[in-house]
């Protein structure tokens, strides 16, 4: 979607194909934010009784299907890039645009976890400042910097994925030192923590709990699609755009997999001895790598996580602005720009408001409000593979039938079902948005007589 207004959309015609491979997957890394995983570690860690890598290898396979499914759309279509353009024009215009209204709830939602999960880790190390404090401040900040229309740029985006694999590799040989030592329950071939099925069924909760499990690190994943918006920057996009999905995806898979495989060994109790669920991550870090790794990791996360609400909320509020622009939303109040500084003030403004809710809403209700829109595109993404090249292309002879239909299936049963297992609150206020577009497409559309208004994601 363009960023400004007529005029700097024909700039942007002009915009040079810079970008290598290299810097589109470090961009799908800053988005995600690799120190991620301890975002939602401790809560995962008692719900699947300490087994989160075997929950990590489930979800990468899942995402891997639709990381898959990505590859084939941007192929298709390389410019839009966005869920609503790939359902719109695979599937059905109004379909597309509830589908693209869904997944913006996953845009907008994400600054919020960032700023509540920040809260968390650092409240935990300086307890003397209340959360609320943290969450306004990086509201504001976020705000502020969006508005100025600073943008995070290529070089920013290396430095600070590069400062959280430096702070993983230096954690995980601390770890891995502890483990030798006997300090933690388990040895390194210890697969236990991996795999322990006996307690799950003693527990009469099995494989649902592990799926449920799965719908919460989803969240780890999301950015990855992000980089499929970088298209007319990219230097031969049609392989790079779906080569950097894919490591972006995987690769942070196995990164995950391998952490948590490593942090679950060392930890000196049984899972459900973890007394802060929340903040269980800079409790294990803390008794395993002592509070001075505690603390760097701590600042090592806040600068994570402002880099991506930035990135996020610049990405949301221009979604919001195209919408306004494109006139599908008040032209007048999401369509505006900054005279000056040529942002979307008032869209920012309004994300800014939004975010205001971390101050109130619980990690695992943020967690899975966030899935619920991107899972839902998800699997959207998947249904149009199949719907573009199987059913309209035909492509239905030898690998065609595993390419477009078979692994698409896959990936979009995957989503679903990891979907289903949501709670039943984001359920119902994930519906409840989903309503809200419905009554708006209809209004708009003159109860559905004409087409809807084509959003401009690019």
């Amino acid at each position: 979607m363009e960023n400004n207004n007529v005029n700097q959309h024909e700039s942007a015609k002009e915009l040079k194909r810079v970008l290598p491979l290299t810097s589109l997957v470090f961009y799908g890394l800053a988005f995600m934010v690799p120190l991620t995983i301890f975002t939602t570690y401790g809560l995962v860690t008692n719900m699947t009784h300490g087994m989160v890598a075997l929950t990590y290898v489930i979800t990468t396979l899942c995402m891997g299907f639709t990381a898959f499914s990505y590859v084939r759309m941007t192929k298709a279509y390389p410019v839009a890039g966005s869920v609503y353009t790939y359902v719109e024009k695979s599937i059905n215009p109004y379909l597309g645009f509830l589908s693209g209204w869904v997944i913006l709830i996953g845009y907008m939602f994400l600054p919020m976890l960032n700023y509540l999960v920040s809260a968390i880790f650092l409240t935990a190390a300086i307890p003397q400042i209340p959360a609320w404090v943290w969450i306004i401040a990086f509201i504001v900040i976020v705000t502020v910097v969006n508005h100025f229309g600073i943008q995070l740029t290529d070089v920013f985006n290396r430095t600070i994925v590069w400062i959280q694999l430096i702070f993983l590799i230096a954690l995980m040989i601390i770890v891995i030192k502890f483990i030798i030592g006997g300090g933690g329950k388990a040895t390194l071939l210890d697969t236990s923590s991996f795999i322990n099925m006996n307690e799950l069924m003693k527990s009469g909760m099995g494989i649902p709990v592990l799926l449920s499990g799965a719908s919460i690190l989803a969240l780890s994943f999301l950015g990855f699609d992000a980089i499929s918006t970088l298209s007319e920057e990219a230097i031969n996009p049609e392989k790079n755009i779906g080569r950097a999905i894919l490591i972006a995806c995987i690769g942070a898979g196995i990164l995950f997999t391998i952490i948590t495989y490593v942090l679950q060994l060392a930890w000196p109790s049984a899972w459900f001895e973890m007394v802060d669920v929340e903040g269980g991550s800079y409790e294990l870090i803390n008794k395993v790598a002592g509070s001075v790794m505690a603390y760097i990791f701590t600042a090592a996360y806040a600068v994570g996580c402002i880099a991506s609400s930035v990135s996020s909320v610049a990405s949301a509020s221009r979604v919001l602005y195209g919408m306004g622009r494109d006139r599908i939303l008040p032209n007048k109040i999401f369509g505006y720009l900054h005279i000056k500084h040529q942002t979307p003030t008032y869209s920012i403004l309004i994300m800014g408001i939004i975010s205001l809710s971390a101050l109130f809403v619980s990690l695992a209700t943020a967690a899975s409000l966030l899935n619920f829109g991107a899972l839902f595109g998800f699997t959207m993404v998947n249904i149009s593979v199949v719907a573009h090249y199987f059913i309209k292309g035909k492509k239905r002879k030898g690998l065609d039938i595993l390419r477009y239909f078979i692994a698409p299936i896959c990936g979009a049963a995957f989503t679903f079902i990891i979907w289903l297992n949501l709670d039943l609150t984001s359920k119902a206020l994930g519906f409840g948005w989903i309503l809200i577009g419905l009554i708006y497409l209809a209004i708009t559309t003159n109860f559905f007589r004409k087409l809807p208004a084509e959003m401009k994601l690019d």
